[in-house]
C-alpha cells in the first residue's frame, strides 16, 4: 500500500506523527460500540507512535439509522523543512520498494461488497470459499499503520529516500505518477509481490482485468 523511492547512503532525518483527534457521530450512543471504536483508535495511535489527545462524540437523532455511526479523524505531524519528501529528488536509477498492505484498507469496498453479497450471495458472517475466514473477517482486516515502517526506511536511507507514494484511490497508476518528475516512469515487477489472499480471491471471483485491479 506504500511504495518508496530509495537509494543507499545512510543519514538520519526527522519526521513523525504527533497527535490524533477523532469524531464519532451516531443517532443513539451505544457505549459498547463506542468503547470498541476508541480502543481501535488508541491501538492505531500506539502503532503510529502518536498521542490520542481527544475528540468529539455526538448523538444526532434522525441523522443516522439505528446501529449506524460516522467516524472521522485527523493526525498532525512534524518534519524538518529540508526533510520534506515531495518527489523533486526522484531520479533515474532509483529503486521502488513495495511495503505490503494488510488487506483492502480504504479502497474497493463497494466492489468487494458487490462481489460478496450480490454475485456470491453471501453474508458478512459466511465463510469465503477457499480462504478459511468469514467475509467480514477477510474484508475488515485492520488497516496497517505505516509510520514506524517509514521511519525505519528513512533511517536506513536517510537523505536518499526520495519520495513515498501512498497508494489509495486510483491505485498504482493513479498515485505513482504524482511523485515522478516529468519524463520519468517507474517499472514495477508485479510478479515479485505476494498479495493478501483476499485480493486474489476477489480478482478471480469478480473476473477483473489487471488494469482494473491495479486502479481499484
Amino acid at each position: 500500500d506504500l511504495v518508496a523511492m530509495c537509494v543507499n547512503d545512510v543519514v538520519t532525518v526527522g519526521a513523525r506523527p504527533l497527535f490524533f483527534l477523532d469524531y464519532f457521530g451516531t443517532g443513539k450512543l451505544e457505549v459498547g460500540v463506542a468503547e470498541a471504536v476508541i480502543r481501535g483508535i488508541a491501538e492505531g495511535c500506539v502503532q503510529a507512535g502518536c498521542a490520542l489527545l481527544g475528540g468529539e462524540t455526538a448523538e444526532l437523532p434522525g441523522m443516522y439509522a439505528a446501529g449506524e455511526y460516522d467516524l472521522a479523524g485527523f493526525a498532525v505531524g512534524v518534519v524538518e523543512r529540508a526533510a520534506i519528501l515531495d518527489g523533486k529528488r526522484v531520479a533515474v536509477g532509483d529503486v521502488a520498494i513495495a511495503v505490503a498492505s494488510s488487506g483492502l484498507h480504504s479502497n474497493g469496498f463497494s466492489l468487494a461488497r458487490h462481489v460478496v453479497e450480490s454475485k456470491m450471495g453471501l453474508g458478512m458472517k459466511d465463510p469465503l470459499p477457499g480462504l478459511g475466514v468469514t467475509a467480514g473477517e477477510a474484508l475488515l482486516v485492520p488497516t496497517k499503520i505505516y509510520a514506524k515502517a517509514v521511519t525505519a526506511l528513512r533511517e536506513a536511507c536517510g537523505a536518499d529516500l526520495h519520495a513515498p507514494s501512498h497508494i489509495t484511490g486510483g491505485g498504482l497508476p493513479g498515485n505513482m505518477p504524482r511523485v515522478l518528475p516529468e519524463g520519468l516512469a517507474c517499472e514495477i515487477d508485479l510478479g515479485a509481490w505476494t498479495l493478501p489472499p483476499v485480493f486474489r480471491w476477489l480478482a478471480t471471483t469478480a473476473n477483473m482485468s489487471e488494469p482494473e485491479l491495479l486502479k481499484t
